[in-house]
């Protein structure tokens, strides 16, 4: 963890929940990111080069749920977004 950005090591995972339609996240170096809600995967995002918003969630409605990312090493994440 740095001031402005976590970089993943090995089996790095991040729970947060949430109430949003749509979760984004800054994220670069290089890496995939498994993206799973309520237990559910959704997507693997391919990470490369500088940092870019990414979008991780986006649902229908508003809804509160948790959302688990598991990071390969490797991977940055500097902050999220909500909408």
């Amino acid at each position: 963890m740095g001031k402005e950005k976590a970089t993943s090591g090995t089996d790095a995972r991040l729970e947060l929940a949430f109430h949003a339609a749509h979760v984004y996240l800054v994220l670069g170096g290089a890496g995939t990111v498994d993206v799973a809600v309520n237990g559910t995967h959704l997507q693997t995002v391919a990470v490369t080069g500088i940092p870019r918003l990414y979008t991780l969630v986006q649902a229908p409605r508003t809804e509160a749920a948790t959302l688990v990312l598991t990071m390969s090493p490797g991977v940055d994440a500097y902050d999220f977004t909500f909408g």
